[in-house]
């Protein structure tokens, strides 16, 4: 990634590109996502909203679809997080966030960090999650929203709970969130799909409830740089954070790796 782009993250804890993806590889996704939600992918992991039948996230489909093992691997995204990191990378965790029109639950407030510190034993937050919005984002149908700056503050590290949410987590006091929020503002990037988020993982972001009648899916995909792999086993479920231990670094694909063949 350039050096202003380097700049610009340092700084404000995120990069935003719109159109990064083009909408032809955006449709290699999406028709990949629909074919494990309808049932086609037996191995496939899928957490549910509150009513138990609204899908709220993929977990880790790279593992078992090739389509995203090589979005994974795609160098538009893995060569502006190694610019941004300073070295090689591996694949941390990926999903992809359903934010269904009229049922996708609210995402509180919260940091990925400190869980990645205190349940997965990742020393340093050398991480960094690319979001990829596979539909248009708008400010009608829940965008993501970001804190700026936020990435700078020490981990806040909360108990786990749901928030009233289908997801336990380590969310957020209010009192951060009011604080940071009237420090820095709040950032909701919008744009069309193949749109890219690149965010530190102590940035402060959640969404709000999508009650419109457009979905907001988005791929979250996490990576991790080679020298800041896990101290210690995770103690969260292995199925959403597999074992690091014996995993390579990550290596570039061509830029048309997502539709080649096709």
């Amino acid at each position: 990634m350039a050096s202003s782009a380097a700049a610009e993250y340092a700084e404000a804890g995120f990069v935003f590109r719109p159109e990064l993806l083009r909408a032809d590889e955006v449709r290699v996704l999406t028709d990949e996502l629909e074919r494990i939600l309808a049932g086609g992918e037996p191995a496939a992991m899928i957490l549910f909203e509150t009513d138990g039948v609204t899908p709220r996230t993929v977990v880790n489909p790279h593992l078992y679809s090739d389509v995203f093992d090589r979005l994974l691997r795609h160098p538009a995204l893995l060569g502006a997080v190694e610019g941004l990191l300073g070295e090689q990378v591996y694949a941390f965790q990926l999903g992809v966030n359903c934010k269904a029109a009229f049922n996708g639950d609210v995402w509180f407030w919260h940091q990925d960090y400190p869980t990645y510190l205190e349940d997965d034993h990742i020393a340093e937050p050398r991480m960094v999650n690319v979001l990829v919005f596979l539909d248009e984002v708008s400010a009608l149908n829940a965008p993501l929203m970001l804190v700026p700056t936020s990435h700078r503050l020490t981990p806040e590290v909360n108990e786990e709970t749901t928030q009233n949410t289908s997801y336990k987590l380590r969310y957020s006091s209010t009192e951060l969130i009011q604080q940071e929020v009237a420090r820095c503002g709040v950032i909701a990037p919008t744009g069309p799909p193949g749109s890219t988020i690149f965010m530190h993982v102590n940035c402060l972001h959640g969404s709000t409830a999508n009650l419109s009648p457009w979905s907001r899916r988005m791929v979250t995909l996490t990576y991790n740089a080679m020298s800041n792999k896990a101290t210690a086993p995770t103690v969260r479920s292995r199925a959403i954070v597999y074992d690091d231990a014996d995993l390579p670094a990550l290596q570039p694909l061509a830029a048309d790796c997502l539709v080649a063949d096709r």
